[in-house]
């Protein structure tokens, strides 16, 4: 082993007698000194900034959350409001219906601006009606922004202004009046837009219901066909996200139309995307699917004339653009993946039935034991 010239000069000068031992520990001293060279030397840990985590948005739009998440904009002071409504319909063997859920709004002839909103939040339809100035409907539900009053001879004016801000639609299957297996598909979706009343090319060209809301969106992938089966046990979500960033932020003066307007032609608020379910005829025989559709809804409202609830309203801070904007991308990502999955659907009900289907019964001997 080579040593250093300090180690040889040393060595040189030593008596003899103590060479070989001052020899072996010179060469002991540079072991160590490679052993330490071979090393490797620790890292010297990097300081990190933290990175924020985003917090999750999708509850933005969503009207079953009770939270809310303002305006990109600062704006007076007003109430908000969750509502929970339900409409139950069933399918028959001879019609095909659509049910729209979208607030309507009112304008009499010759108004101008944006109308008046009315409380009916959704409609079921007979899809083959066509479509004109006088549309009958099924069934409808009413939101109780302003307590539902009774529909009169006269039409109600109320001092009570108001927008929505939150939207969204569960669906499920109850099943079918015999207790079969229920038949037949549903189609839901949002749409940006559909058209309804005198005036509409729906009415131009005598269009039915089904023609003009539901073929088209089926085309073009807004609607998505789920199986009425799998919505037994797997209830579908869906949330409207904004379509009109002006007629979303309008404040409109609540309206009540009276008897003699057609509730069925009232036009439909262009503020977010209206909701569709198209559900097709159930074929012959007496067997009806049941369905229930329960709708979310989050309400922004200003009550001059009531002071208990004028004494609710609220300063909201105004949203950072760049949330809210990530807030709309969420809604519109939560949707999609809402109805690329309602197509796997299916396939997860037949391999679960399958599953069932397969799985040897236990015998009685091999039964769990329960202890409480």
């Amino acid at each position: 082993m080579t040593l250093s010239a300090k180690q040889q000069a040393a060595l040189a000068n030593a008596l003899p007698a103590q060479k070989p031992a001052l020899r072996a520990m010179y060469e002991r001293q540079q072991s160590e000194k490679k052993k330490k060279k071979a090393q490797p030397q620790p890292k010297r840990a990097i300081a990190r900034r933290a990175v924020p985590v985003p917090k999750p948005l999708s509850y933005a739009f969503d009207g079953f959350d009770k939270r809310h998440l303002p305006l990109d904009e600062l704006t007076a002071p007003y109430t908000t409001t969750n509502f929970v409504g339900v409409l139950e319909f069933s399918t028959t063997p001879s019609m095909d219906q659509v049910v729209v859920v979208c607030p309507r709004v009112y304008k009499a002839d010759g108004q101008t601006g944006p109308g008046s909103l009315t409380d009916y939040i959704a409609m079921v339809y007979d899809a083959n009606e066509v479509i004109d100035g006088a549309i009958p409907i099924l069934d409808y539900l009413r939101a109780p922004i302003i307590d539902e009053p009774t529909v009169q001879a006269t039409a109600l004016h109320t001092s009570v202004r108001a927008r929505l801000h939150n939207l969204s639609v569960r669906l499920e299957c109850l099943g079918t009046n015999t207790g079969l297996y229920p038949p037949g598909s549903a189609y839901i979706g949002t749409v940006p837009m559909i058209e309804t009343g005198t005036g509409s090319t729906g009415q131009v060209e005598s269009l039915t219901i089904r023609q003009a809301w539901a073929d088209d969106s089926i085309a073009v992938g807004y609607l998505k066909s789920i199986p009425a089966a799998s919505l037994v046990e797997k209830p579908i979500t869906i949330h409207a996200a904004v379509a009109e960033t002006v007629s979303y932020k309008t404040w409109r003066d609540m309206f009540v139309p009276s008897t003699a307007v057609d509730r069925g032609s009232l036009a439909f608020v262009t503020a977010l995307e209206p909701i569709v379910i198209y559900v097709p005829r159930t074929g012959a025989g007496t067997t009806a699917v049941q369905y229930r559709l329960v709708v979310g809804q989050q309400w922004c409202s200003r009550h001059p004339h009531n002071v208990m609830l004028r004494s609710t309203a609220k300063q909201h801070p105004a949203t950072a653009p760049g949330t809210w904007h990530q807030a709309l991308g969420a809604v519109k990502d939560v949707g999609e993946k809402l109805m690329q999955r309602a197509g796997d659907t299916a396939i997860d009900l037949l391999t679960a039935r399958m599953r069932q289907a397969f799985t040897p019964a236990l015998a009685i001997g091999d039964a769990p034991l329960l202890v409480d």
